[in-house]
């Protein structure tokens, strides 16, 4: 038997927005792979046989992947999303010329009332978008994948 109350169960359910240099995505249930990796290098000094060096490396960013159940207007605005970015990146002379992309995820409560946190990713790129597996037999959900990469959220 749970001892939340019915207020704390609701406040454990999150949305997230996302919008992409003001392209608004929509709202996503969620979002996996914020995170970040502070790698280092590990050096044996001669002669000292109690304390390796240890030096810092890299910053190592993950894929963000997004889910939640398709809606006609959300899912629509996603794919007109990903056409620009096709067309920018067909039409581009350089990848470098496509220009980076801001992202920011935001974090609401169940409610929608109140803003919990927030992550502004640097140049921000579509890795995959996924549609549902479609069975007309079934009653699961259609739900749609969108995974991006980028250079960091520090």
């Amino acid at each position: 038997m749970s001892t939340l109350s019915p207020a704390a169960k609701l406040g454990m359910s999150m949305r997230f927005q996302v919008t992409v240099d003001g392209i608004d995505l929509g709202s996503w249930s969620s979002c996996a792979g914020l995170a970040v990796d502070f790698t280092h290098v590990v050096v044996k000094e001669g002669a000292n046989y109690e304390h390796p060096v240890i030096l810092p490396d890299r910053v190592e960013y993950k894929a963000i992947t997004l889910r939640r159940a398709m809606s006609q207007p959300e899912s629509a605005q996603v794919q007109a999303w990903l056409a620009q970015v096709v067309s920018g990146w067909y039409n581009a002379s350089s990848p470098r010329d496509y220009g980076p992309r801001t992202a920011h995820i935001q974090l609401y409560d169940a409610t929608w009332q109140g803003l919990v946190s927030s992550w502004t990713l640097r140049n921000v790129y579509p890795a995959r978008w996924s549609g549902p597996d479609l069975d007309a037999t079934g009653t699961s959900v259609a739900i749609e994948q969108l995974q991006l990469v980028h250079e960091g959220f520090l």
